[in-house]
């Protein structure tokens, strides 16, 4: 009789990995887009994985592997508000508490 199949527990290691991946995808992102804040406000404010993918143009995305997707959104998201902050002269209301 066959095992069924387990899904993994990301480790500690991956979790942190896949953030830090995120954020640096993300940072990457919002400078290639830095044209359209209205969309990247809307990533940096978003509350789930899918509330930030559905603001990502994936066309515009860099390839990237996925180890621990939630981190890697949540890390993204953080890339994205981390430009802004550091791009944004004046205006850094765009919700991030």
């Amino acid at each position: 009789m066959a095992k069924p199949q387990q899904q993994s527990v990301p480790t500690s290691g991956e979790r942190l990995s896949s953030l830090s991946e995120g954020l640096t995808a993300g940072y990457r992102y919002a400078d290639a887009n830095r044209h359209d804040r209205t969309t990247l406000k809307t990533i940096a404010r978003a509350r789930s994985v899918a509330d930030i993918t559905a603001a990502v143009d994936p066309a515009r995305l860099e390839p990237h592997e996925l180890g621990d997707q939630t981190a890697f959104w949540s890390g993204f998201a953080h890339g994205v508000a981390k430009f802004l902050v550091e791009n944004s002269g004046i205006d850094t209301d765009f919700g991030i508490a």
